[in-house]
């Protein structure tokens, strides 16, 4: 693993803008260059280079060159996107830390208006809504904050938080959005993206910082872009990815003490909510297998999953991933204010 020109910046620097890669060469100069245009200038961008082979790294080059505030950390092999961050986390010197996907986009008045809104109400933790949009189509198809949602800035508690991203859940899943972290809140080596998840891996962090007493303002603007094409691997469900997820969640639940019941409700029904998925999984290998017998087993045993086979694909989909749906929001944000998390 190899850095090129990592700064160790002082008080000046107040944004890093860390950016995971694995062959995005596709969409990564336009990413890079969404970072580039944004009136926020006290800003780096770490690109966390994920054993690409395509052209991605002489991309990254190419712009280092013309951006001084740009900067690369390579890995031999495909390590994931959560090794990817965590590498470049390592290396980050802003005060806040920003997530960002490497095939995204973020409206030039983004870190900005978030870095503004946590300085301002006390966040730890902030984060905006999410807009979906397609490759060959800039217009917006969906947003992640609807209705109620989308009406007012709100303070996450972490319990509704394990919720609203329970698979079949109600509410939009708010484990999609890109937060920007303190980057005090990251400074202990635990505070780490959780290298053994392929997807949720943002969910799970925010999870754990939330647990560690972090407060996590929402603003319901609609200033990260989130590119939909082919490729993309956040919605992908698979056996192993759902595995992980449950570990992941059996650890945390252990953390749950006998002070938090509604906490350890919550996360038990998550629990319940990731077996029916893996059920589901298990119950499409066994009829396309067409083993019959097995699959009537399961359908016996998980009458969640087998109830989905009854969907059209579309809709069983949207219903196994966590609904982006038009639900009441937790608890209302001041503009200037002194609400902490869960008030």
């Amino acid at each position: 693993m190899t850095a090129s020109s990592i700064p160790r910046a002082g008080d000046a620097l107040m944004v890093s803008v860390i950016m995971a890669n694995h062959n995005g060469a596709a969409y990564l100069a336009e990413a890079i260059d969404s970072v580039r245009q944004q009136s926020l200038q006290a800003l780096e961008l770490i690109v966390s280079d994920d054993g690409s082979s395509d052209d991605s790294v002489a991309l990254v080059e190419r712009a280092m060159r013309e951006d001084a505030r740009i900067h690369l950390i390579r890995s031999e092999r495909n390590a994931g996107p959560a090794a990817a961050r965590n590498r470049a986390l390592a290396l980050a010197r802003g005060r806040w830390i920003a997530i960002m996907d490497s095939d995204d986009l973020m409206d030039p008045e983004r870190l900005a208006t978030l870095v503004e809104a946590a300085s301002r109400d006390g966040a730890d933790m902030v984060a905006d809504d999410l807009v979906a949009f397609r490759s060959d189509d800039r217009r917006p198809i969906s947003h992640l904050l609807t209705g109620a949602w989308a009406r007012a800035p709100f303070w996450v508690d972490i319990a509704d938080y394990v919720r609203l991203n329970r698979f079949y859940g109600p509410g939009p899943a708010l484990g999609y959005l890109k937060p920007l972290f303190r980057a005090s809140l990251l400074e202990a080596g635990a505070a780490r993206y959780d290298e053994t998840l392929t997807i949720a891996e943002d969910y799970d962090l925010v999870l754990r910082l939330l647990h560690g007493g972090a407060k996590f303002l929402v603003c319901p603007l609609g200033l990260y872009f989130y590119r939909r094409h082919q490729d993309s691997t956040s919605h992908r469900l698979n056996q192993r990815a759902l595995r992980a997820l449950e570990a992941a969640d059996l650890r945390f639940q252990q953390q749950v003490s006998r002070a938090e019941p509604r906490l350890a409700l919550e996360v038990a029904a998550r629990l319940r909510s990731i077996r029916t998925a893996l059920a589901y999984e298990d119950l499409l290998a066994a009829l396309k297998a067409e083993r019959w017998l097995h699959a009537v087993g399961i359908a016996l045993a998980r009458p969640k999953a087998a109830a989905l086979l009854r969907l059209p694909i579309a809709v069983r989909l949207r219903r196994l991933l966590p609904a982006w749906s038009r639900s009441a929001p937790l608890v209302a944000a001041p503009h200037h204010g002194e609400m902490k998390v869960g008030e």
